[in-house]
């Protein structure tokens, strides 16, 4: 969902990583968050032994929630 209203905004890129390399503090006051949490979701995709806890889970989403709502597509 972050990709696509990245990519709708104008943000170029091929990836969300791209996209998110793009972005600076002042137009997403928790970019260094939605990187962190960025890093997690290719770890839980390209890395089979990858464990994620709750707390953990709960950070990634609440980072995703908060970059949405700040970028008004919530």
């Amino acid at each position: 969902v972050l990709d696509d209203t990245l990519n709708r905004m104008g943000f170029g890129g091929r990836t969300l990583g791209e996209r998110l390399d793009r972005l600076t503090a002042v137009s997403l006051p928790n970019i260094e968050e939605v990187r962190q949490a960025h890093k997690i979701r290719n770890n839980i995709v390209h890395d089979p032994t990858y464990r994620l806890d709750l707390e953990e889970a709960k950070k990634v989403i609440a980072a995703y929630g908060k970059a949405l709502t700040d970028l008004q597509a919530l």
